[in-house]
């Protein structure tokens, strides 16, 4: 999904929202003689304020009172007939100072953040004893790149070791603490980021701009399994260091998880990707457990 077709969906999500509150008074009105009579009197005296008419502010006052009890009585809420915005930073409108909210750039891409991964839910104890130390001495060094984003010293972050060392787990966890600070993130497998990049590599229409724009766009970037994905000749290599070089020039973040160690990344990206991962000082890159903790 492009910009334009995200913006479109979050504005008539709206819309429809707000439309369903009104249907859902109407129905109420239609059906409460208290409430009907009620609203009435109140259109009056608000009419009257347009008008320039003298009012009985209080009498209003208390009028309201009692279509907010009634509506309670019913079991409707404030939030039931005035929907709030999903989006606190352009209320749904899909821009901000005419560029695309955060709230865009995530509904570009379905993305594969465990939901549930958060660093309260983390448990070392299931790391081994001897392993303890470390790892707790990483999950404090991410948590304090979480604090501190965007204004961090490393813009890479990676994430190294067998499957099941809770690599995606602590990847899912960034991906969650930084979206409920209300940033653009984006969470992907190595596979649905090349098969991205072929669709852009192959497409010639108005749609070509929305496979790779929101992946340079988003505040953070996590791609999930590097080394998993197949090797496309003119794809894969090549838009897996566009990218990750696009991103360090404009300062921004980006995550891996892999079970390839820094030598198999060299033999298998090449010198220029390999560079950018380990030879920066923009980059932290860890081993965590060889352990498989799902056992």
């Amino acid at each position: 999904m492009d910009y334009k077709k995200a913006i479109q969906k979050i504005v008539a999500e709206r819309k429809a929202r707000i439309t369903d509150a009104r249907l859902l008074y109407l129905d109420l009105l239609r059906t409460s003689r208290e409430l009907y009579e009620t609203e009435k009197e109140i259109r009056a005296i608000k009419m009257d304020e347009i008008l320039g008419k003298p009012a009985d502010k209080n009498k209003l006052e208390t009028l309201i009172r009692r279509r907010d009890a009634i509506l309670h009585s019913k079991g409707v809420t404030d939030e039931m007939l005035d929907p709030p915005y999903r989006c606190g930073k352009c209320h749904d409108t899909g821009l901000v100072d005419g560029k695309p909210c955060s709230c865009v750039i995530n509904k570009c891409i379905d993305d594969g953040m465990d939901v549930d991964a958060t660093f309260e839910n983390s448990d070392l104890s299931l790391f081994p004893q001897d392993e303890r130390e470390r790892i707790s001495s990483v999950y404090e060094t991410v948590k304090a790149f979480c604090s501190k984003f965007p204004y961090t010293n490393k813009l890479n972050l990676l994430f190294m070791g067998r499957c099941g060392t809770g690599k995606t787990f602590l990847a899912s966890c960034i991906a969650n603490e930084l979206s409920a600070k209300g940033c653009s993130v984006i969470m992907l497998s190595s596979f649905a980021f090349v098969n991205r990049m072929l669709k852009y590599h192959t497409t010639f229409d108005n749609e070509k701009l929305g496979y790779l724009e929101p992946l340079l766009d988003c505040d953070l970037l996590i791609i999930d399994d590097l080394g998993s994905e197949n090797i496309i000749k003119n794809v894969t290599v090549e838009y897996l260091f566009h990218v990750i070089n696009e991103r360090m020039t404009a300062k921004k973040h980006t995550v891996f998880t892999t079970n390839l160690d820094s030598d198999h990344i060299r033999d298998r990206y090449g010198e220029r990707t390999y560079s950018r991962l380990f030879g920066s000082r923009l980059s932290y890159g860890v081993a965590l457990s060889n352990t498989d903790l799902r056992k």
